[in-house]
């Protein structure tokens, strides 16, 4: 299989492109005639998860972009464990890769595990006839760049199951589009709205004030890293982005598409790579976040997609417009 043509790249980043101009102009036009932009809080925490499951990434500042945000070249879940045959496996499955941490050491990565030694693969792997593989993700199987034996191998150690291998999503090759999901809802998702392994959309908001409601009915407070939202909110009302449509930090504009339905990896905890045995907090928040039209599962945070690029830093005031 030959790799894709730099014709074919050039015509996915224009493709990008021309959506995101298409995309911000319909959306932010029709928003500003209903209503002003307010501000609705500040950037709490940003958090880039390169790799899907694995611990993320705590910044400072990020990169807005339409497949998600970009910390030092690293964008978020561009980085997928597969099993042998490409199908993507997260901690609902396999809890551990939760302590699986990602450091940036030059235009390496290395990647630690408890009671292993750390291993080193390319920062940004290119695709060739060598690499090219595919992974599939949800009902999307895309192409991608298979990193090799000797990770496939760690990772198959420390997980504790035979034949994995790591994908990347490289710059050029195909991304998967929101669009294209299935739900059990009418969801808003747009052709165009771009990410590569995430579950559905480029970007999750969720606020401290949310998380300290929940925690108040909890017996043993959880952190917001369970959630793995990559926008963290302070200063506003519980349960406050709900009511965003959309979402103006900087230069940066995001769509809100709907909430973010939780399931079982929220129990996991992130410092033990365990899930809890009362499955708590979802327990817990299905007595008060279930919410029309999600059925069982409860709402926590809300996805969103890009619509206009931009540097996002802590600290930045959010200005909204609500739905």
């Amino acid at each position: 299989m030959s790799v894709l043509s730099k014709n074919t790249a050039a015509a996915i980043f224009a493709a990008f492109a021309a959506g995101a101009v298409i995309k911000f102009v319909a959306g932010f036009v029709l928003s500003r005639k209903r209503k002003e932009y307010r501000a609705v809080g500040k950037v709490g925490e940003l958090w880039v998860y390169p790799f899907k499951s694995f611990r993320g990434i705590k910044v400072d500042e990020a990169e807005v972009t339409p497949v998600g945000l970009r910390w030092k070249g690293l964008t978020d879940r561009h980085w997928t464990c597969t099993t042998a045959d490409g199908v993507y496996i997260t901690q609902r499955q396999v809890p551990p890769m939760a302590l699986i941490e990602p450091h940036l050491v030059g235009e390496e990565i290395e990647l630690r595990a408890p009671g292993m030694q750390p291993i080193r693969i390319p920062r940004d792997p290119k695709p060739d006839n060598s690499n090219l593989s595919k992974a599939t993700v949800k009902i999307d199987t895309i192409p991608s760049v298979d990193l090799g034996d000797e990770v496939g191998q760690w990772l198959s150690q420390y997980l504790k199951r035979d034949g994995l291998r790591l994908h990347y999503s490289a710059p050029s090759l195909e991304k998967r589009d929101a669009s294209n999901a299935k739900k059990n809802w009418e969801h808003p998702a747009r052709k165009g709205d771009l990410c590569a392994f995430s579950d559905y959309c480029g970007f999750m908001i969720l606020s401290n004030a949310s998380l300290k409601v929940l925690n108040s009915k909890l017996d043993n407070p959880v952190p917001i890293t369970n959630f793995r939202s990559n926008i963290v909110v302070n200063d506003c009302e519980p349960f406050a982005e709900d009511a965003w449509a959309y979402v103006r930090i900087g230069d940066s504009l995001l769509r809100a598409l709907d909430a973010c339905t939780r399931c079982i990896l929220v129990t996991v905890d992130q410092d033990k790579g365990m899930k809890d045995k009362n499955e708590e907090p979802l327990t817990t928040l299905k007595t008060f976040r279930k919410k029309h039209p999600y059925g069982e599962k409860p709402a926590f945070g809300v996805n969103h997609t890009f619509e206009k690029p931009g540097i996002i830093r802590v600290g930045d005031t959010i200005y909204a417009i609500d739905a």
